[in-house]
C-alpha cells in the first residue's frame, strides 16, 4: 500500500512536468508566430484604397456615369379632327332641279361615284354648244382639204387656202372651248341624252353633310351641297396652356391614347401649332397625324394626349450610389484603380430607380452604384 502511494504521487509529478515543459516551449520567443492578414481598406491622400482580391472589393459595383436626354411629358386634353386637306366640300356644277339623290349621310362612297343628279338647262345649252363646234370643226376641215387640194393644182390663190387655214383654226379653239365647258359642268356622256348634270364625288370618304333632296331647286351653284370626309388619316388636337408655351417647339412628340380602344396608340411629332390662343381657353392647339384605315377615330372624340418636352443632357445614376453625408447627399468615385473619394453631388427629382445629377459629376467617371455604404473615410 505504501509503495502504490508512491508510485502515484511519482506520476503525477511526471505529468507535471511534461505539461510545464509544453508551457515553455509555445511561450519561447524562437517559436513561429501565426501571419496577420493587412487591413481591407487603408486612407491615403488620394482617398480610400481597397485592398485588391479583399471581400470588400468583390462586394463594390462601379459604373461609368453616362449623360443621356430625357424628356418629360405634359397631360393634355385632346380631340380628334379631321385632317383639313381630307375635308371635301361637294358644289353643284351648275343651278338647276334635283332629280335624284343617290346617297345618304354617313355613307361611304368612292372617288368618281355619283352622288346626285340634276336637270340644268345650262347643262343642255352646253351639250348644244359643244354639238355645233364639232360640226363646224368637222366642215373647216374639209374645207382646208379642199383648198389645199385646189391649191396644188394652181387653181387657187394663196388668199383663199389662207382663210381655209383661219377658219379651221377658230373651228378647233371653239371645239376646245365647248368641251372644257362641258367637263366644268360635269357632264357625263351617260346623261347627255337625259340633260342632266352628276354630282361626283372627288375623293374616297365618308358623307358627313349633305342638304340635298329630290325636286328641290339648286338656285346657287356657290353653297356647299356635301361634305365627304377621307377618315383614313385623321388629326389629333392637343390643348397646351399659355404657361407652357415657352417650353414647346421643333422636335416636340406628341403621344396619344385612346380610352375605347385599350392598347390602341399614336404617337409622332406634331405637325404643327395654332399661330394664336384661344380666346376662351387659353390655349393653343397642337397637332399629330393619327392613321385610321379601319375608320374606328371618329372626329369630334376625346383622347388622351401627352406633349413631350426635351430635356438639355444630363447625368442619370442608381438612386443605391447615393449617400448622406452631413445632410448633402454623396457618392464614391474611383479616381483610380482600387482608391475610392468621397464627392458632394446635387440631384434633382427622381426618375424611378435613378435620379438626375446636376452638379457633382461628369459623363465617363467611374462611381461606385452598389456596396458603397461599406466604405467609410470617417
Amino acid at each position: 500500500m505504501r509503495v502504490t502511494r508512491v508510485g502515484a504521487w511519482a506520476i503525477g509529478l511526471l505529468c507535471l512536468a511534461i505539461l510545464l515543459v509544453v508551457v515553455l516551449r509555445f511561450r519561447s520567443p524562437h517559436s513561429p508566430v501565426a501571419a496577420t492578414e493587412p487591413p481591407m481598406v487603408t486612407q491615403s491622400k488620394d482617398g480610400l484604397v481597397v485592398r485588391e482580391g479583399s471581400p470588400l472589393e468583390k462586394r463594390l459595383t462601379v459604373q461609368a456615369a453616362v449623360s443621356v436626354s430625357r424628356g418629360h411629358g405634359i397631360l393634355l386634353p385632346a380631340q380628334v379632327m379631321t385632317e383639313p386637306g381630307r375635308q371635301v366640300n361637294v358644289y353643284a356644277p351648275v343651278a338647276g332641279r334635283i332629280t335624284d339623290v343617290l346617297v345618304h349621310l354617313g355613307q361611304h362612297v368612292q372617288r368618281g361615284q355619283v352622288l346626285a343628279t340634276i336637270a340644268a338647262g345650262d347643262l343642255d345649252q352646253a351639250w348644244a354648244d359643244d354639238t355645233r363646234a364639232r360640226a363646224a370643226l368637222d366642215f373647216a376641215r374639209r374645207a382646208y382639204a379642199r383648198a389645199q387640194g385646189v391649191q396644188a393644182i394652181g387653181g387657187n390663190a394663196v388668199k383663199d387656202i389662207e382663210a381655209a387655214r383661219n377658219d379651221l383654226t377658230q373651228a378647233q379653239a371653239e371645239a376646245e372651248r365647248t368641251q372644257r365647258r362641258l367637263q366644268v359642268l360635269g357632264a357625263r356622256p351617260g346623261y347627255s341624252a337625259k340633260g342632266q348634270a352628276p354630282l361626283v364625288s372627288p375623293v374616297d370618304g365618308v358623307v358627313s353633310t349633305t342638304i340635298m333632296a329630290p325636286e328641290q331647286n339648286i338656285t346657287d351653284p356657290t353653297a356647299i351641297q356635301m361634305t365627304v370626309l377621307d377618315l383614313s388619316q385623321v388629326w389629333i388636337a392637343a390643348a397646351i396652356p399659355q404657361e407652357n408655351l415657352a417650353q414647346i417647339g421643333e422636335g416636340n412628340v406628341l403621344s396619344v391614347t385612346f380610352d375605347e380602344f385599350p392598347g390602341r396608340t399614336c404617337s409622332g411629332q406634331v405637325i404643327s401649332f395654332d399661330p394664336a390662343l384661344h380666346i376662351d381657353t387659353r390655349r393653343i392647339n397642337a397637332y399629330v397625324a393619327c392613321p385610321n384605315t379601319d375608320g374606328a377615330l371618329r372626329p369630334g372624340m376625346y383622347v388622351n394626349a401627352t406633349l413631350n418636352i426635351p430635356q438639355p443632357s444630363e447625368i442619370i445614376i442608381p438612386k443605391a450610389a447615393l449617400l448622406m453625408n452631413n445632410d448633402q447627399v454623396s457618392v464614391f468615385i474611383e479616381t483610380a484603380p482600387h482608391t475610392f473619394q468621397r464627392r458632394d453631388i446635387t440631384i434633382s427629382y427622381d426618375e424611378g430607380e435613378n435620379v438626375r445629377v446636376l452638379k457633382g459629376i461628369s459623363a465617363g467617371e467611374r462611381v461606385v452604384t452598389s456596396g458603397a455604404i461599406l466604405l467609410n473615410d470617417d
